[in-house]
């Protein structure tokens, strides 16, 4: 049963080897960035499907099904193995969780702000969080556990976010004015070239035009926007996902640099 599990987790995981395909971003011109734009948005999107449907797996399993941290315990730990970009997680109704790493916390996840939909059933996708076990500024996917009708637990993973956009940065390798994010719903960045960015809402860096900007984008669908910072003029072409609802954006200096 578990060498099974591992071996599909494998077939499943994501390649994401954008680097070959993607275009020459040193002549950046609209069908570029949005080619850059596309593959930025499907990179990220495949990494929390694939890591949501794992996740389905392990869930469904009798292992986890039967509530016993000792029972699941070896098939947490062989996904968190396959990737070194999260940590793996199984909580209790009440909040406590065990990690493939610590096993047992002593603290809870019940004040977490995703937790009463997760125990009310629902799957939790990109849900910003400081991780509890490891500091790090991740993104929550998580499956409630059912057994006979009943939510028992749920299994989660936390995606380190500034490994992921390091990883975006290296595929994507984009000119010297160019840049990449993505926002949250709530305003947060949650992938930004420069990874010291994350988590801080752009609308309160004391640019009115980007404030401008970022509201014309959380009002659309896809498009682009112009403003000010950085003592440059920018422009974004965003792309809003399906998956997690994030605004995906890259951006470049209006009057390119030499």
């Amino acid at each position: 049963m578990i060498k099974f599990i591992l071996v599909f987790f494998l077939a499943i995981m994501p390649t994401l080897t954008f680097a070959q395909s993607a275009p020459d971003t040193r002549s950046c011109s609209e069908n570029d960035t949005q080619s850059l734009l596309s593959a930025f948005m499907s990179y990220t999107d495949l990494r929390i499907s694939s890591v949501q449907r794992s996740l389905e797996i392990l869930a469904s399993t009798t292992e986890a099904r039967s509530g016993k941290w000792g029972n699941m315990k070896g098939l947490l730990s062989g996904y968190q193995t396959s990737d070194d970009g999260l940590v793996v997680w199984y909580v209790r109704p009440d909040g406590t969780y065990y990690t493939v790493d610590k096993g047992l916390m002593n603290v809870s996840l019940s004040d977490r702000n995703y937790f009463p939909a997760l125990m009310a059933g629902q799957k939790i996708t990109g849900a910003l969080v400081i991780s509890k076990s490891t500091g790090q500024r991740s993104a929550v996917i998580a499956i409630p556990i059912m057994k006979n009708g009943k939510v028992v637990g749920a299994i989660g993973a936390s995606v380190f976010l500034d490994r992921l956009a390091e990883q975006i940065s290296s595929v994507l390798a984009l000119r010297t004015d160019a840049t990449f994010f993505a926002l949250a719903p709530s305003g947060q960045t949650t992938l930004h070239r420069k990874t010291e960015r994350h988590f801080l809402d752009p609308r309160e860096l004391g640019s009115g035009t980007l404030k401008k900007a970022v509201n014309e984008m959380f009002a659309g669908t896809s498009g682009e926007v112009t403003y000010e910072f950085d003592n440059a003029t920018k422009k974004a072409i965003y792309m809003t996902s399906p998956v997690t609802q994030w605004k995906f954006a890259i951006t470049f200096s209006a009057v390119p640099k030499n």
